[in-house]
């Protein structure tokens, strides 16, 4: 309660000071129904269903020259309980300042990967189906459930409709001595009817890095492991996480048709007495996507992801159907079915587990869900 007043008068005492801070936030809530959640099916309300419920300040100041200082803070929170999301950080999605200029965008801070950056945009998540729709619980983080302490990020301006990022965060991060170093670089390319991105990322020491763990893995001994999911629950003690990705989306009239490929690779994991595996775990991941504007309210999506792990098999479909009822208010009905086989990252027979919902007693698992989205 300390921290959330203290973001307040922080927040309140910015926008009175800076003639171009704005703020902004995001409400969305809903209701989902799921087959099997640990045996039994489930009934409940469910935060942040096409993303968290969320509010933030956004400022820019113009300088001279076509250079303008820039900052944002954000945090996500459950409207349900009103509890913080992302680790009880106030602003734990993102909180960075950075310099805007003719030459590009330069900000440091805490930021979200450029996995993110590049994919969400062109994925089925992002055009319709929300975070169920990520692949296989996001464990290539590309709906960005986990953002990066402590990093330097570049943007380029956009040339011929190529546009250039890079990212670098140095090992310890915000004095945080068991944060490992992170880098990522990618490359865009846009026009009327074309939508494309490629990226490459490094994460050293993801246990601690970027799924916010207490304390660094060490080889035979106890670990709090930080993440339920048993699709690659049992990898997350790897010295580092490596990803490679690339997505395309092409529009025609009111259709649009993409596809995005990620490979997910946990190197070197460590067994611990919550992470069985040792050695090196990769996921590939497959995604076809289609949406379709029937008019300049309604939007139908549907889109399949094939995910390849280590040892197990998830596939996944997912459709739904957005209504604007105006610039501000949206409301959304989304449906998903996941199926899985082979033997997950934790050793034992591979369950479904739906991203953001608790793992089924079997290999499918099915989820409804309506809900609302209010944007200010």
């Amino acid at each position: 309660m300390k921290r959330f007043v203290a973001a307040a008068a922080l927040t309140m005492a910015l926008t009175c000071h800076a003639e171009n801070a704005v703020l902004y936030g995001v409400l969305d809530d809903g209701l989902t129904y799921t087959t099997n959640q640990s045996g039994h099916s489930q009934v409940k309300l469910t935060n942040g269903g096409l993303g968290s419920s969320k509010f933030g300040l956004l400022v820019d100041f113009k300088l001279d020259n076509g250079y303008r200082v820039i900052g944002r803070l954000e945090g996500g929170f459950d409207i349900n309980t009103g509890k913080l999301a992302n680790g009880g950080r106030v602003f734990g999605r993102q909180a960075f300042a950075g310099v805007e200029s003719p030459y590009g965008v330069v900000t440091l801070g805490r930021q979200y990967d450029l996995v993110l950056d590049s994919l969400i945009g062109l994925s089925g998540a992002g055009r319709f189906g929300g975070v169920a729709a990520s692949h296989a619980s996001d464990q290539d983080n590309m709906w960005g459930s986990y953002s990066l302490t402590g990093v330097i990020k570049y943007n380029s301006p956009v040339f011929a409709g190529f546009k250039f990022a890079a990212l670098y965060g140095p090992a310890g991060g915000a004095s945080e001595s068991t944060v490992g170093s992170k880098h990522s670089v990618s490359v865009s390319y846009a026009n009327e009817a074309l939508s494309s991105s490629a990226f490459y990322s490094y994460i050293g020491k993801p246990a601690t890095s970027l799924y916010d763990a207490g304390a660094s893995p060490v080889a035979g001994a106890s670990f709090v492991n930080p993440i339920a999911s048993p699709i690659f629950r049992g990898y997350v003690s790897a010295k580092a996480l490596v990803e490679t990705g690339a997505g395309v989306n092409y529009r025609r009239g009111q259709a649009l048709v993409g596809f995005t490929y990620t490979s997910t690779r946990f190197e070197d994991v460590v067994r611990t007495s919550s992470t069985p595996f040792s050695g090196t775990a990769t996921f590939n991941n497959y995604e076809l996507l289609a949406t379709y504007k029937l008019t300049s309210a309604w939007l139908l999506g549907a889109s399949y992801d094939y995910t390849k792990g280590q040892t197990a098999t998830y596939q996944q479909w997912n459709a739904g159907a957005w209504y604007s009822l105006s610039k501000q208010v949206l409301l959304y009905a989304l449906l998903y079915r996941q199926q899985a086989t082979g033997v997950d990252s934790t050793g034992q027979l591979a369950v479904a587990a739906l991203p953001y919902m608790g793992p089924s007693s079997t290999g499918e698992q099915a989820a409804a869900r309506v809900g609302m989205r209010v944007t200010f």
